[in-house]
């Protein structure tokens, strides 16, 4: 007699030639099993399919089964390498068939398998398909049943489309599931934990068939002393507050484990390439604490010998990436400085990759290795075109050019070209990310301006360098110098408004970041602070002498997993001269959709009769805000603002105006990988006479 098991064991996955040597055995068991016997009558085929010269039409499956069956018909005539049909084969589809619907939940389907004509036909009676109902759990409820429930069913709600209250029921992803119940109560310490089902589940007219489970917890484990000998001096403090947090916790292996790698990650990030644990621990049979021995065996501290790029690299980004990481070689190999080293290559944007690895040197003592690198280079030359709105500078659009590997030296060449309702803005920017084959970065920028906003026009030319590092994974810092000359003319405007017309302008100064940000465009948690200092002087007689600072601050922090509060701060203040001896844009501003939000840009002061924003000497302000994620990557926030605007000649960075003025507001936040496209309304809360009652501003990126 043939029974299904047999059929299966004869059709266990195999080429097709192999199946062949026992076709005899073969078609007497398709004789005598229901379940794969050649159909008596066959319906009128719904589907179709030809692969290879065979051609096999199917009755009996639906529309939403049709796509992944029709794959799977596919690849199995495509594995068998035949191009005729035959009764084998049909006999070999029928059966993948038929495993293919019970793993999709219906147990009981039927496959019947015809050749006629030079064409196989399947009819498919699959049954009432089988559902998860009702799930009762019994015995020790050490975890809550929602829970139990999640991982149960973990294998069988995570396929794509399925149904979360009722999923399709399947004996291995349940038996998988279970599993998953036995290592969560394991990871509570309850290490003979059993999970089992109880028999005989019962299947309802609708096709749910529920669950009754049981629990049995067992005895539980929790860790009782810890003790640690091996490690390295240096690190013997950091090691053993890692392992005082342990005691009192759930105990098992995988923890035992779990500790051991972040014992060893400790040591090889500071050097300790070849460091190795071991633990020893007894456990009793009725459960109670566990005493746990860790002996390290950390070997020798390693050393970088050399930078070793990939051959595959082009020259430029092979000088960049020795240049960069030059500074490692003849130290210890530790993990934190590198990976400095690391974000400098990557702010290059001469990668889409990299990988970092020691390759220890045998045989060698005191213990070296070289640094190889890896990775991808991105595709140096591109060509963009932008098209944007922003409430200030109106309708935007520009075309930019950009090749990250000059000559194949590995500098940046950027050309930009933009206009706005402002005027154009052209420049052209040369970068050395490894200056004198150093981790310094330089560039060199020249630049042309027209802005034609308001009740004048400025024409400028300047020429900008810049020396700056990336000093430690948090800090950075510039130095800059430069030269600007600048023509403004007016019909409109006093001399006091509109200050010097002609001017020529050198400035020398440096700035400074200390970041600790989860991101630097889309940040949630962490901090900042930035300062900035520039001195100026007059260069051809138009007596424009000053000293700016610049200092900013913002604070990040999430509440739940949708909601967040955000607070920044900023004060700008320029020393040595009032604000109508300056340059109208030299001065400082405040308003806008950074800074106080009931204000249009720059408009929060003294404006002209015609709309000018006339600036000052000194701004602060200062916001807070609160967002929810009410759609992915779409926020709702609430925030507040408060700020004011000095004019007088100041004597310190700290000087400001106490004239503050208050804005409440709303707006949405889309968030994209360059940062979120921003809508905010902010309310005028003390308007006065002559100011609009609140500003809608549209821009790009957060307010501070």
């Amino acid at each position: 007699m043939c029974s299904e098991d047999a059929a299966a064991r004869a059709r266990h996955p195999q080429s097709l030639p192999a199946r062949l040597l026992g076709l005899s055995a073969l078609w007497i068991c398709s004789l005598t099993c229901p379940l794969l016997a050649p159909a008596q009558e066959v319906p009128t085929a719904g589907y179709s399919l030809r692969e290879g010269g065979v051609t096999v039409t199917v009755t009996g499956a639906d529309a939403a089964m049709w796509n992944d069956l029709d794959s799977m018909l596919k690849d199995q005539l495509t594995l068998s390498g035949s191009s005729t049909p035959s009764e084998p084969l049909a006999d070999d589809l029928a059966f993948f068939t038929r495993q293919h619907y019970i793993r999709e939940g219906w147990p009981e389907a039927e496959v019947r398998w015809e050749l006629k004509g030079g064409t196989i036909t399947l009819a498919i009676n699959t049954g009432v398909q089988k559902r998860v109902g009702e799930i009762t759990w019994r015995g020790d409820l050490i975890v809550p049943e929602e829970e139990l429930r999640t991982f149960l069913l973990r294998p069988s709600i995570e396929k794509e489309g399925a149904d979360k209250t009722h999923p399709v029921w399947v004996d291995s992803e349940l038996q998988s599931g279970t599993g998953l119940v036995q290592r969560r109560l394991r990871a509570e310490g309850y290490l003979q934990a059993q999970v089992t089902f109880l028999p005989d589940p019962i299947t309802g007219s609708d096709g749910l068939r529920d669950i009754a489970m049981e629990v049995k917890a067992g005895p539980r484990f929790t860790f009782g002393t810890v003790d640690f000998a091996g490690g390295p001096m240096e690190l013997e403090k950091k090691m053993r507050g890692l392992i005082a947090q342990t005691p009192g916790l759930p105990f098992n292996e995988a923890r035992v484990q779990q500790i051991e790698g972040q014992l060893n990650s400790i040591a090889k990030e500071a050097g300790w390439l070849n460091s190795a644990t071991v633990s020893d621990y007894k456990l009793g049979l009725q459960g109670g604490t566990v005493d746990v021995v860790i002996r390290m065996t950390p070997g020798e501290r390693v050393r970088v010998a050399q930078i070793v790029p990939h051959p595959d690299f082009s020259r430029g980004s092979k000088r960049v990436l020795t240049a960069g990481f030059r500074e490692a070689e003849g130290k210890y190999y530790i993990a934190e400085d590198l990976d400095v080293m690391f974000k400098r290559a990557l702010d290059t944007g001469m990668f889409a990759r990299l990988d970092v690895e020691p390759q220890l040197q045998p045989g060698i003592s005191p213990a070296q290795a070289d640094l190889r690198i890896t990775g991808e280079e991105t595709k140096p030359k591109t060509l963009g075109f932008e098209l944007g709105f922003d409430t200030f500078l109106g309708p935007q659009a520009g075309v930019n050019y950009r090749n990250t590997n000059f000559r194949d030296q590995g500098n940046t060449l950027a050309a930009e070209l933009n206009w706005s309702t402002a005027g154009p803005l052209g420049s052209l920017k040369l970068t050395n990310p490894a200056i004198f084959n150093s981790g310094y970065a330089s560039s060199v920028q020249l630049a042309v301006e027209n802005f034609n906003l308001f009740e004048y026009s400025r024409y400028g030319t300047s020429l900008n360098l810049e020396l700056s590092r990336r000093a430690s994974k948090h800090f950075t810092y510039t130095v800059f110098a430069g030269v600007s000359a600048n023509t403004v003319s007016t019909d409109v405007l006093t001399d006091a408004e509109i200050g010097p017309d002609t001017y020529t302008l050198g400035s020398l100064g440096g700035s400074m970041m200390l970041d600790y940000r989860d991101s630097p465009v889309l940040p949630r948690k962490g901090w900042f602070v930035s300062a900035r200092l520039e001195s100026t002087l007059d260069v051809m007689g138009s007596n424009v002498s000053y000293m700016r600072t610049d200092l900013r601050g913002a604070w990040y922090r999430p509440i739940t997993k949708k909601f967040r509060f955000a607070a920044g701060a900023a004060l700008l203040s320029i020393q040595g001269a009032a604000a109508e001896e300056l340059p109208i844009d030299s001065r400082v501003f405040n308003g806008g959709p950074n800074s106080v939000r009931a204000f249009a840009e720059r408009e929060l002061g003294p404006v002209t009769n015609g709309g000018t924003p006339l600036g000052g000497t000194s701004a602060l302000f200062a916001s807070a805000e609160f967002s929810y994620e009410i759609y992915p990557n779409l926020e709702l926030a609430l925030f507040g603002d408060v700020g004011s605007l000095g004019r007088g000649s100041n004597s310190s960075a700290f000087d400001y105006s106490s004239d503050f003025r208050p804005a409440i507001g709303a707006g949405l936040r889309y968030k994209l990988p360059f940062g979120p496209i921003r809508l905010d309304y902010g309310h005028n809360v003390g308007k006065r006479e002559g100011e609009s009652g609140g500003m809608l501003h549209v821009t790009v990126g957060f307010a501070f």
